[in-house]
């Protein structure tokens, strides 16, 4: 019987799509919890330009995060810390209103949201 190996187009494609479910985690646990819209996210497979297999956050202060699975393969733990940073660094929460849902939203962006909205 032979052991089957998975093909490297396949493991990279695997890969790939796990980068885009942690960068498109965050940036969503972000814009449902703080309601900001001064950051979008958009990958390789629905926008022609970019490098393959990549996930891009561009924000209104020109900013942009663009995140090539060639370059974050052998590091993916630090991926969603650094989307994290990032999007609080280019994001301005004050005068941003959560749309009203069932979903609790992110604990770590309702508390920057918080600082951000004084009652």
């Amino acid at each position: 019987m032979s052991e089957y190996h998975r093909p490297e187009w396949l493991s990279q494609y695997q890969d790939f799509k796990s980068l885009c479910s942690v960068v498109c985690g965050e940036f969503i646990r972000f814009y449902r919890t703080t309601g900001c819209d001064q950051i979008s996210y958009t990958h390789s497979q629905n926008t022609d330009g970019l490098p393959n297999y990549s996930c891009r956050l561009p924000a209104k202060d020109g900013a942009v995060l663009l995140l090539a699975l060639d370059d974050w393969r052998d590091q993916m733990e630090e991926v969603p810390g650094l989307v994290r940073t990032w999007l609080g660094e280019h994001s301005a929460l004050k005068g941003f209103k959560p749309s009203k849902s069932h979903c609790q939203g992110d604990r770590y962006w309702f508390e920057k949201w918080q600082e951000a909205n004084p009652w």
